[in-house]
């Protein structure tokens, strides 16, 4: 308990810093300020991992903006890492019932979705960030992951090569179902 006060501490530094900055030499409104204030405060909790703070400094920028669609993100995101998933669906739920068109939201929707083994609903959901962003490489590499994992070969190979063509670097990630083998995860280098 001791050790996370102590980072709670020195990232909210780094939050104070910005804080007086805002108020210095920055040309925005005190709300403004409070807002980056608060958003730097809720981030320095969940570095220094105390959940419960965090998603109450969340709340109070919900309590006043009920529409912000960061806060829903960054508790969504609070949610993810910590693996708590059907959290984080409610939250990045919330951000698409804001906005329909909220690529990222949709997005963490279906990286949920796929840590909790619910392909098809992933592969839905990943229909739609597709067809608001067809180029999103990584959502097209998580529906070839989506279809690896169930057993369409034919599908998963290409969502990976629509990957492949939508990612300058030409990086892809894949499992092992295309090549005949149940391996870990690799990261390869695609060349033309």
């Amino acid at each position: 308990m001791i050790w996370r006060a102590f980072r709670f501490l020195c990232y909210m530094g780094s939050v104070l810093s910005a804080f007086i900055k805002d108020l210095v030499w920055e040309e925005l409104s005190f709300e403004e300020i409070r807002l980056n204030y608060l958003f730097g405060k809720a981030h320095a909790y969940d570095q220094a991992h105390f959940l419960g703070r965090a998603v109450r400094v969340y709340e109070k920028i919900l309590e006043r903006d009920k529409t912000s669609i960061p806060a829903f993100l960054n508790l969504g995101g609070l949610y993810y890492r910590r693996g708590m998933y059907e959290k984080a669906i409610t939250q990045y739920e919330r951000v698409i019932s804001i906005n329909p068109k909220h690529y990222q939201g949709h997005y963490w929707l279906a990286m949920c979705y796929w840590k909790m083994r619910r392909y098809y609903a992933a592969l839905h959901t990943l229909e739609e960030v597709t067809a608001l962003l067809p180029t999103f490489k990584d959502a097209l590499n998580l529906m070839g992951e989506c279809y690896e994992q169930i057993g369409e070969a034919g599908k998963a190979e290409h969502y990976y090569l629509k990957a492949i063509s939508a990612n300058p670097e030409q990086i892809i990630i894949h499992g092992g179902l295309l090549h005949g083998t149940q391996q870990k995860k690799r990261e390869e280098r695609v060349k033309n």
